[in-house]
């Protein structure tokens, strides 16, 4: 008898592992997939991921990632300096390449605050909007610190690993092709209105492919561009993915993000934005939401989707 009630014993906690080691990978594999319920490959495939600023306010930082690539862009504010260095932390303290949309404080912050004391990361590549320096400090900057530019300036100025990109530019970065739709050149400054938001409307419009889906990274691009971009790349804006531009506020037109058939919009704001009347973002959002479109934004971060 007692070996029996040894035997039914050891029978139960085997039983109990097995289901425990169940349930575990069940949670691991539910852990692995993207906000879209698919569960990528990391050996083969690429998961871009949205994060919220640190500071609890609007902000740019993503990542693109796999098994051997970090892809970093932007970074927020320079308080989400902490926040971004323990990302890159855990991917070996190495940065393939960090992309600058434009040097506003709530992009680039982070990044300035990194590359000054980078305190054991690598950083291979850096790309930004190829700004002119002289003439944005001639002209002013109607809505961030100026300060920012010029502690970016100061810091890449003479650095070897930085790269301008310009419209029409295509790379192949980590086996991701990027192609520039919008940098700073004098198609911006022909277009941007009496507000001369130049940094604002002269950020990276950015396409981002892999074998078999894209990402369309707006920046903070605004309403001087719509017009522009949209007859200029409209064969190009296609997608499955979009960043809205300029965290969903005074930005591009319905028109524009139609013409991507994205089925997953990304807003790099809180909700106290994109759930509020007294911005555009909220709009954006309900508008999109009732075409059966899937919006993400702080309230649920870090949000991510997979380029396959």
């Amino acid at each position: 008898m007692m070996r029996f009630k040894h035997l039914f014993s050891t029978v139960i906690v085997v039983l109990f592992a097995v289901v425990l080691a169940a349930c575990s990978h069940h949670t691991l594999v539910e852990s692995k997939k993207d906000s879209t319920g698919y569960t990528p490959d990391p050996a083969t495939e690429y998961l871009v991921t949205q994060y919220a600023d640190a500071t609890g306010v609007q902000g740019t930082f993503y990542t693109i990632t796999n098994d051997t690539t970090l892809i970093i862009i932007d970074g927020g504010w320079a308080d989400n300096a902490s926040a971004v260095r323990e990302v890159i932390a855990a991917h070996g303290n190495h940065v393939n390449a960090w992309i600058l949309s434009h040097p506003h404080q709530d992009h680039a912050g982070a990044f300035n605050q990194i590359y000054a004391s980078p305190d054991g990361i690598t950083i291979d590549a850096v790309y930004d909007n190829g700004f002119d320096y002289d003439f944005i400090e001639a002209a002013g900057e109607p809505y961030d610190d100026i300060t920012v530019m010029e502690t970016y300036h100061t810091l890449t100025r003479d650095a070897s690993n930085v790269t301008h990109l310009h419209r029409g530019d295509v790379l192949s970065i980590c086996g991701l092709t990027f192609s520039v739709l919008n940098a700073y050149d004098d198609t911006v400054l022909q277009n941007v209105g009496d507000e001369k938001d130049y940094q604002n409307n002269a950020s990276l419009l950015l396409k981002v492919s892999s074998a078999n889906s894209s990402m369309l990274f707006c920046s903070d691009i605004k309403y001087d561009m719509n017009d522009s971009l949209l007859t200029a790349c409209k064969d190009q804006l296609a997608c499955d993915y979009v960043q809205t531009g300029h965290h969903g506020n005074w930005s591009f037109s319905e028109e524009f993000y139609d013409a991507t058939g994205a089925s997953v919009y990304f807003i790099d704001a809180p909700s106290s934005i994109t759930d509020n009347a007294d911005f555009p973002a909220s709009t954006l959002k309900s508008d999109l939401l009732a075409k059966g479109k899937t919006v993400l934004d702080f309230s649920t971060a870090p949000n991510t989707v997979t380029l396959k």
